[in-house]
This record gives C-alpha cells, sequence and structure tokens, in this order.
C-alpha cells in the first residue's frame, strides 16, 4: 500500500512539471492521467510528444498514447457540438461582462441542445437582454427566482414571475435569474442532457482520420488510441477565485456504446474512456 501511495505522488509530481512546461497540453494531460489509473496502467517514464501525444515506458514495452474527443459522425451537420457549445460559452461570457444588475444574480442559461449560436442574431440582443436582466433585478425578492421566457405559454407550469422577451435567441429555452445572496454575479448554464450512444459509424470515423494520421508517429512497440468520452476532471485548480462562468458540458457524453466488439484498428488497443473512472477496451 506505502509503495503504491509513493508510485501515485511521483506521477503527480512529474505531471505538475510537464504541465508547468506545457500548459497548451493540459487537457490532454488530464485525460491521459485519469485514463491511466481507470485502467491501473503503471509507467516508468512519460514523454509529452506530437504524433502520438504521449509516450510511456510501463513492463519494458514503448507505448504510444494518443488521445482524441468522442465526437459524433458530423459529416452530415455543418457544425459539431464542440462547436456549438464554444460558441454558447463565448455568449455566456460577453453577457457577463454586460449585465449590471442592481444586486448579484445567478443567471442560469438553459440551453437548446443542438442549437446553433446565431451570431448575426445575438450582437443586437445581447445588450437589450442585458439591459432586460438589470432592471429586473431592482425589484427582485431575496431568495427569488424568475424567469425570462419568449411568450406567457411558455413554462406554463411554473409558478416563478415570468418576463416576455420574444427575441430571446433560439439557442435558449429560458434564462432563469436566481437572487439567492450571492457576492458577485455568476453565469451558469443547463441542458437537456438526452444522451445518444456512440455508434460503430462514430467510431469508425475517428478510426479512419487516426489511421491515415498513425503513418506519421513516432516508432513505438505498441501504438494505442484513447477516445475520451465526457468532462475530465482537472489535475491542478488555477483559479485564484470561483470562475464567474460555470456551464454544462455534453457535447463528448453518451449513453453507451453501440457497436459489435472487438473491433479491427491498426492500433494495437483502443479505449473508449467514459471519463474519469471507467474504461472499455475495443479491440
Amino acid at each position: 500500500m506505502d509503495e503504491a501511495v509513493f508510485d501515485f505522488k511521483v506521477t503527480m509530481f512529474d505531471l505538475r512539471r510537464l504541465y508547468l512546461e506545457n500548459p497548451q497540453k493540459h487537457d490532454e494531460l488530464s485525460a491521459f492521467h485519469w485514463f491511466t489509473k481507470a485502467i491501473c496502467l503503471e509507467y516508468e517514464s512519460l514523454d509529452l510528444t506530437e504524433r502520438p501525444d504521449f509516450i510511456i515506458v510501463s513492463d519494458q514495452r514503448k507505448i504510444g498514447i494518443e488521445i482524441t474527443l468522442a465526437e459524433r459522425n458530423s459529416s452530415s451537420r455543418k457544425y459539431s457540438s464542440q462547436q456549438i457549445e464554444a460558441e454558447q460559452t463565448k455568449f455566456s461570457e460577453n453577457l457577463l461582462q454586460s449585465i449590471n444588475p442592481k444586486i448579484p444574480l445567478d443567471v442560469g442559461l438553459i440551453f437548446e441542445d443542438g442549437v446553433v449560436v446565431d451570431t448575426k442574431q445575438i450582437k443586437g440582443v445581447r445588450k437589450a437582454l442585458a439591459q432586460s436582466i438589470n432592471e429586473i433585478s431592482v425589484n427582485m425578492t431575496p431568495h427569488s427566482v424568475e424567469l425570462i421566457v419568449r411568450s406567457e405559454e411558455d413554462m406554463c407550469r411554473s409558478n416563478h414571475r415570468k418576463h416576455i422577451f420574444p427575441d430571446l435567441p433560439k439557442f435558449l429555452q429560458h434564462i432563469q435569474l436566481l437572487n439567492d445572496g450571492h457576492t458577485e454575479s455568476v453565469v451558469t448554464g443547463a441542458r437537456g442532457c438526452i444522451l445518444d450512444t456512440f455508434t460503430e459509424a462514430d467510431i469508425s470515423s475517428i478510426l479512419e482520420k487516426k489511421h491515415r494520421a498513425l503513418i506519421g508517429y513516432q516508432k513505438c512497440d505498441e501504438q494505442w488510441l484513447v477516445i475520451v468520452s465526457g468532462p475530465v476532471p482537472p489535475l491542478f485548480v488555477e483559479h485564484d477565485s470561483r470562475p464567474k462562468v460555470l456551464l454544462a458540458s455534453i457535447a463528448t457524453s453518451y449513453a453507451g456504446i453501440d457497436a459489435k466488439l472487438p473491433l479491427k484498428s491498426n492500433f494495437e488497443n483502443v479505449y473508449f474512456f467514459n471519463s474519469p473512472t471507467h474504461a472499455t477496451l475495443l479491440t
């Protein structure tokens, strides 16, 4: 037991050093760390590379590990889920900068899953929406919730006070304003969380791209591909204060795998990593 704890501390120390030296690899490092814990993979050395992302030595084997996100096969769609969420995040950050409520509020954005942000529409709408939030805040009572909706028919079963804003962007279902003693305003976000399965077509689309790239990888005894699903916990907390924009993400989250296993691949091992605790060998 003591030896295992010691090994973990050494690994975390090495990752901390590597992170400080290569902050652009933080996401990949976090995914790599939690993946190795999920499959109980011990290693003697770790190098950050490109093509593949990492090279480790484990049990005298040189293993290349490539990290990639579990993206839906989006050949029929103009924008990926990651792109949609990135634009929603940008809107949220700009909205937070635009508001100046009388009291600090939790501005809860309820998103429509898969609906693209219309950048032309929101340019004029964001300013008007911020002004509406400021005006609503003037008369809000302690521990109260008030809603911004498109029409009176929206949220018809809710007992909370509603404010009509017909030009509410299409990627939002409604907005929930919470006055609950916050010391500063924040923007939070919720999604529908109706998750699809990750299909064999989705996996094949990723494998096709990675098989082409595999030709240029550094030579190793084995090459592994790790397909990461779901939010990856950060290894190190970088914020001195609480983040002011907190949005849920389901862009890479799936209800499970819908594929006949094992799959064939040019990689020795292909894993579907349901972050942060479970990994399924697909090959």
